[in-house]
């Protein structure tokens, strides 16, 4: 019988299975009503219900820790504050206060402290992993430079420097490039052995376009995400990238740089159409995700879930390189549970 973990890889590498490969995550909430709908607060539990496939591991060090003071605040370890937004049914982080918002000068970079090479830690994953090695194993080793970037300085300010302050922009990331470097390699060559993906957040997106020029993407995301790809491919390792959006422009950059799968394929942003995606590019890069949070999953019904659900196996799925998942990466809040769970029994049961 095929395991969860070959079934994966079988995708990633555009090899069919015995059945799609699944994926899930949701917000906090949205866990809390799984447990509670299958009577059981282990997630091990909860994903064999599903039937997910992945088993994603994070760091320490990779989320804010609270600063203990008055406001509630949470800092990272590149000095980004966050406070906590209220929302009907849950919670999210968002940015207080940027390090380097309003420091514009190369000196100002400079000044600014990176964390150090212990800042994220990766002692725990040996342990995890193994404990949960029929599924795919997920190692996540930071977010990405750009992402940082945009987190470090604002998003207004990182923007206006592609424009107008362009070494700017090609330092700080630089700077922030080193010590993900160094996560990566610690990663893989210290406590890598259980992992089969490296994953990476870096959303260079909107809804409607890319937040820069494909020559943009080529000067400032291109030599990083190459070197990320490489190290990982050299330890044996599938690379998965996340970014959200309508990123089909960039997407033959992305192939160029080496990436095996790309998540979360968002197929109501700008050429986001599964057929566009699986004819033009389903030979080179796996699709991980593609269930739509923005209408289907959280206003459908569980009969449009499942028939569109059945769509996205049928034509991404087609000849492998297919994970289905949500397409957003964490399932939110305002999803009905009768639509989840259609979700993830139709992606089981359907043979095409």
């Amino acid at each position: 019988m095929i395991s969860s973990k070959q079934r994966v890889i079988a995708a990633a590498e555009h090899k069919t299975a015995d059945r799609t490969a699944i994926t899930f995550d949701a917000e906090k909430e949205v866990y809390e009503l799984l447990y509670s709908h299958f009577k059981t607060s282990e997630k091990k539990v909860l994903f064999d219900r599903l039937g997910c496939d992945t088993w994603m591991i994070l760091p320490q060090g990779f989320f804010p820790e609270p600063t203990g003071g008055p406001d509630g605040a949470a800092v990272n370890i590149w000095g980004v504050e966050y406070i906590d937004a209220h929302y009907s049914g849950g919670v999210y982080q968002e940015i207080h206060k940027s390090p380097l918002a309003g420091r514009d000068s190369l000196s100002d970079i400079d000044n600014w402290q990176v964390p150090g090479a212990d800042a994220v830690k990766f002692g725990h994953f040996r342990d995890e992993a193994a404990a949960n090695r029929e599924r795919a194993v997920i190692g996540v080793f930071t977010h990405g430079p750009y992402f940082i970037a945009t987190d470090v300085r604002g998003m207004e300010n990182l923007m206006m420097d592609f424009g107008l302050n362009r070494s700017y922009a090609a330092k700080l990331i630089e700077k922030i490039t080193q010590p993900c470097l160094a996560y990566l390699e610690n990663m893989l060559e210290n406590h890598g052995d259980g992992i089969d993906i490296v994953y990476m957040a870096d959303d260079y997106c909107s809804q409607d376009a890319p937040l820069f020029s494909p020559a943009d993407f080529r000067e400032f995301v291109m030599p990083y995400l190459t070197k990320f790809v490489e190290i990982t491919h050299k330890h044996g390792k599938k690379f998965l990238l996340h970014c959200c959006g309508a990123v089909r422009p960039l997407l033959p950059m992305i192939i160029e740089a080496g990436v095996d799968m790309l998540e979360p394929i968002q197929i109501r942003a700008a050429g986001m159409e599964p057929e566009g995606l699986k004819r033009d590019f389903g030979k080179d890069i796996c699709f991980y995700g593609g269930v739509d949070l923005q209408q289907i999953l959280c206003k459908g019904s569980p009969a449009q879930v499942s028939d569109e659900v059945k769509r996205l196996i049928d034509i991404l799925g087609r000849d492998g390189g297919y994970v289905l998942g949500p397409g957003h990466t964490y399932i939110q809040i305002d999803a009905p549970l009768e639509n989840i769970l259609a979700m993830y029994k139709t992606a089981v049961e359907y043979r095409p």
